[in-house]
């Protein structure tokens, strides 16, 4: 691909503010848009594009978009599809100096398209150009690669604005308004009823539960529990809390608050309830000292958490959270935590745990659940 070097200067490149959707019927349609280009796709990834011209296209839409994660995913995966150093540095400048004359045409076209939103077409000697150099039919293929990337880029860009709010004087401690509205769908789906009454049956005496979600486990409580304080940061799933408490048997009391910092006294309960929580904690040791701090010398926690696989699954799992793309779409989920150590260094004493998978097949995701306790004496 590359002709001249790109590093003959050092301007940097230039900032760009991140492109969002700006409401659910723009990006359905930018969807629909993608789903009927999908013939094109597939004859791309075929053989029509050769795939170091196909990830530069990416790689500059995404820079176009200011889709950081994107961009670094793609910039890996042009580099080993035959992208060199100097072409990745000449993407970013915008001038293309180091790109053959086909894939300037590509990546011009590509750009310019994303840049309207694919609403109008770019400049006719843009596309009189791309059309000599590429051909209609890789022209074709060109336009759905960008759609599709350019899909990708504004869905995480505007995903990762909605999960990322932060707490701002007495605001809320934090705001995922988009993982709210969907996690009392896919609560059900990431723990059952039947694993939420197992995890918590025979539970006595008063009990904390950070990061309470929508108060799913409310209902599942034994008569045996005289309380609950249920400590939950997302003002969405916090009102929906709220109203699971109202209709549990068993007192709860929902407060805002974080894991890390838990508004309870030392040894001030009985027993600790952790549901899929000590994945999305942004610090892990500091959310299981909290536990031990506000449990009292052999108090129990109640854990059901999902981890890192030992099989295949885990390179997965680990470039999902290393890329932050999991992380993003989930408040803060990681996949790859050693959970059952981090509980053992924490000072637990771990008295009882299973391994699970929920899910189907390689869509499934390794769990844990389990019963640890806090010394009797300091250790």
């Amino acid at each position: 691909m590359g002709q001249t070097s790109a590093q003959t200067a050092s301007p940097q490149p230039p900032v760009l503010q991140p492109r969002r959707f700006e409401g659910p019927l723009e990006a359905l349609g930018a969807l629909a848009h993608v789903v009927r280009g999908v013939p094109a796709l597939v004859r791309a990834y075929r053989g029509g594009v050769p795939p170091a011209r196909r990830e530069a296209v990416m790689v500059a839409v995404s820079r176009a978009n200011a889709c950081s994660g994107c961009t670094t995913v793609h910039q890996r995966w042009a580099l080993r599809a035959g992208v060199t150093p100097d072409e990745l540095y000449s993407i970013g400048l915008g001038d293309l100096a180091a790109l053959d004359h086909a894939t300037q045409s590509a990546v011009v076209y590509a750009t310019e398209r994303a840049a309207q939103q694919f609403r109008s077409e770019p400049q006719p000697d843009v596309t009189t150009t791309a059309q000599l150099r590429l051909g209609e039919k890789q022209l074709e293929q060109v336009d759905a690669v960008a759609r599709l990337m350019s899909f990708a880029n504004l869905t995480l860009n505007t995903m990762t604005r909605a999960v990322t709010g932060r707490r701002q004087g007495g605001g809320p401690t934090s705001a995922h308004p988009v993982f709210a509205r969907v996690w009392p769908v896919l609560s059900s789906r990431a723990m059952s009823d039947d694993a939420r009454h197992d995890l918590l049956a025979n539970l006595t005496g008063t009990v904390v539960e950070p990061g309470a979600g929508d108060g799913s486990n409310f209902a599942h409580n034994p008569a045996t529990v005289p309380s609950v304080l249920a400590i939950e940061p997302e003002p969405q799933l916090r009102g929906l809390a709220r109203r699971a408490a109202q209709r549990a048997a068993v007192p709860a009391t929902v407060v805002d608050g974080t894991a890390e910092s838990m508004p309870a006294a030392d040894n001030s309960y009985d027993a600790a309830v952790s549901c899929l929580v000590l994945c999305t904690v942004p610090d892990q040791a500091r959310a299981l000292a909290e536990l031990k701090r506000v449990l009292r010398p052999g108090g129990e926690l109640r854990f059901y958490e999902h981890v890192t696989a030992t099989d295949r699954r885990r390179s997965v799992q680990r470039w999902l959270d290393r890329t932050g793309i999991r992380p993003r779409l989930g408040a803060g989920c990681h996949l790859s935590r050693d959970t059952l150590s981090a509980v053992r260094d924490a000072g637990f004493i771990i008295e009882d745990y299973r391994e699970l998978d929920t899910g189907v097949g390689r869509l499934s995701l390794p769990h844990i659940a389990g019963v640890a306790r806090v010394p009797l004496t300091a250790q």
